[in-house]
This record gives C-alpha cells, structure tokens and sequence, in this order.
C-alpha cells in the first residue's frame, strides 16, 4: 500500500477501504471467534505468513522501542478514553449501500456494542463529493444518514471524529466517477463546501481536513497535494473558507509516514490540532510521531490519531488497491492478534506521552473477532475473507464478546 515519491514508498492508509465488503445481509457461516474478557491462546502462525510475521514483529519491537524513549509532551494525562474506533458500518465508500433501510440497525448494533467495548468515540467516514449537490442528488439523504448516526452516537456518550477525503471511484470499494478540480485551491473550495455542511448538520468534535497527502493526491488526481507547498495551499484555503465553526476542532496533518516538514508547514493556517494516521509500524514512523508530537506541543495544538492500526508484513508496495484489498484480508486473520495487541499497547502508550485524546482503530471489526486461519478461507478472495469476518463480528457483538487487541484499545487489557 504505497505510492512511491522522492525515492520513499508511503502507504496508502486504509481509511476508505470497506466500500462494499460490509453486506447488506450476513448469510456467510460464522467463523470460530475469539473473545471474551480471558487472554486468547495464539493461533499458529501458517508456514506461508512466517516471514511477514517475523518480519512485522521485528519492525514492531523497534517502534514500541522508539515510543518508550519518548519523551512525555503532555502537560496533562490524556484522557482515559483514549480508543475510538472507525464505524465502518457508516463509511461513505459503501456509498448508496448507506441508504438501504436495514443499514440503520447494524449502526445501532455496531454503537451499543462499542459503548459495551468502552471506547471513547467513533469515527465517521464523510467522504467527498457525498454532500454536495451540484455532485449528487441524494446529498441531502446523505446529509440526514450520518446527522442520525452522529445523533445515535452522542446517545450513548460517544465522541464524534469525522474525517474527510474523496471517496475511492474507479475502484472496486467505490463504484463512481467525478470530474474534480485540478488544483489543491480548487478542491479546498469543495473540501470547504462539504465541511461546511457538517459543522451546520453533524456538530463532530473534531473534522479531520486531510491526514493523507498522497492518498488524496492518488484519488483527485492533484498530485500538488502531497507536495509542502501544495499541502500547505490546501489547509489554508480550507480553513479560510470554511469560517468560523463553533466548538469543532479543525484538524489537518500528514500520516506517520510523512516527515514532521508536513505538519511544520500547516502551523499557523487557523487548525485547531494535528492530525495523523499511522501505519507501518517501524522504528522510521516512531521517529516520525515523537518529532510531530514534539511540533505539536511547541504550538500549543493537541494531536489526534484518528486512523491507526498494525499493517502486516512488507510496506514497500506498490499502492495498487489490489495491495490495499490484500491488506485487508491479512488483518482478519487471528495469528496477527498478539502483534495486534502490542501495537494498541505502544500506540496508546505515545498517546499518553503525547497527550492525544484520540487513539482510533480503522479495521474495528478484530475488536470483536477473528477468522481462524484455514487453506480453504486463504484461498477465497478478499472480499470473502472480509465478509466473513465482518459476520463473526456481528455475532460476537450479539453474545457480547470482544478480542484482546479490542480491550487493548480501550486499556482494558
């Protein structure tokens, strides 16, 4: 998951990679969950996954080496509710899918099991162009979709982070296609118009502008975007024309892949803190967090990791959603979750040095359950790997169950 710039391959983070893995209706068999508040026993790791195993635990070990000499930033403890966790059942690559009658229900299902969970908040997926109508006409469903869902979640005394960018057309996760402007002070006037509509509607807590340059600049086809200058043009735009937003924070930022020069530069645009998401997990994105959280508490802004979750194995890939697609299967697999819970322990333990208020995991689902490693379930696509996973999820929030690396999320574990 990565596009390849000044020599360096940075992942493509997979903050828009559900699109249509989440079904309408489960009718997939159950898989064996692993769950419960009891230390799970690890699941043999398969002779095929052995090298990216030994290969992502190595590099895991040097970032939680690197986070434990971190220096403490925060002034202050962090919040005890640091975990969030990404509603993907609400994520705007499912696009019409959001709009279907039974979509609702598995919100409020996905909500009360995260309130079980104890996590702090939820992030929603607002993608572009969804709420502007001169894009679509059913921007005002969409508008009224994540209104409620917002709604729901402040119900159950959930936070609200909503994170923007364009959704993922042209790609098997987002069936679309868009004309977009050609210039990052053109998509700042869309990326405002958009916010604008939910600052007025949604009220989140915080609004994520952009945390990604490359992935934005891959998916508008604006390759300034992930240039200093670029992405500097392009927060400051925003927020100007966004104006004022009562109690939500701005947030904007480059993903733990991206040196600190990328959040240096936004400093003084009118944001309200920094953003990042990270992944890998290596001794390089480690390095990465303790100088931005350093910029951070020189300027006085908080941090907020709104996307994080462990990626397996090799990172220099070529950033073709085929790699992204695969990562996603990876992450169902239960072997990963000792490794899983390592990288919740570190990353919460930099949350705390820094002071963040939000620790987010993206692939929420392994929070609930995992699918046990078979050579049948490894030769199915995907998307059915995905599938099936997502409906030992669902299970597992019906017998109120959860994961390791899911109490570790919420410092449960």
């Amino acid at each position: 998951m990565g596009h390849e710039r000044a020599r360096r391959r940075r992942p493509i983070g997979s903050r828009a990679l559900i699109g249509l893995l989440v079904p309408a209706v489960v009718s997939i068999a159950v898989v064996p969950i692993t769950g419960g508040s009891a230390a799970a026993a690890s699941a043999p790791v398969p002779s095929k996954f052995r090298s990216e195993y030994d290969r992502t635990a190595a590099d895991l070990q040097a970032y939680a080496r690197a986070i434990d000499a971190m220096p403490t930033y925060a002034s202050t403890p962090a919040s005890k509710q640091i975990g969030f966790a990404e509603l993907l059942d609400a994520n705007g690559n499912r696009m019409s899918d959001l709009l279907k009658p039974t979509t609702p229900t598995q919100v409020d299902n996905s909500l009360d099991a995260f309130k079980r969970l104890g996590v702090g908040g939820v992030v929603l997926g607002v993608k572009l162009p969804l709420l502007l109508p001169q894009y679509t006409a059913q921007a005002d469903r969409y508008t009224q979709f994540w209104v409620k869902t917002a709604n729901a979640a402040r119900a159950r005394g959930l936070a609200v982070d909503v994170e923007l960018g364009a959704l993922f057309c042209g790609t098997i996760y987002a069936q679309c296609s868009y004309k977009y402007p050609t210039t990052a002070a053109g998509w700042a006037k869309l990326t405002a118009q958009q916010a604008r509509t939910v600052i007025d509607n949604v009220h989140p807590d915080y609004l994520d502008l952009i945390s990604e340059p490359n992935t934005e600049a891959i998916l508008t086809g604006i390759r300034s975007l992930q240039t200093v200058s670029g992405f500097r043009e392009f927060v400051a735009d925003t927020v100007k024309a966004i104006g004022p937003h009562g109690t939500t924070k701005l947030l904007a930022g480059a993903a733990s892949w991206f040196p600190v020069s990328f959040d240096q530069a936004i400093l003084g645009t009118g944001i309200n803190g920094l953003v990042t998401h990270i992944y890998p997990a290596t001794a390089g994105t480690a390095a990465n967090l303790v100088a931005t959280s350093r910029v951070a508490h020189d300027a006085h802004l908080p941090i907020v990791a709104d996307e994080t979750w462990l990626y397996k194995g090799t990172t220099s890939a070529t950033g073709s959603v085929a790699a992204s697609n695969q990562q996603g299967a990876l992450n169902c697999f239960s072997f990963w979750e000792p490794l899983d819970v390592e990288f919740v322990r570190a990353t919460r333990e930099w949350a705390t040095k820094s002071g963040s208020p939000v620790v987010s995991g993206f692939w929420s689902w392994e929070t609930f359950a995992y699918s046990t490693w078979t050579p049948s379930l490894d030769a199915k696509s995907s998307a059915q790997v995905q599938a099936q996973t997502y409906a030992a999820a669902q299970s597992a929030m019906a017998a109120h169950t959860f994961t390791e690396t899911g109490l570790a999320l919420t410092g449960r574990a």
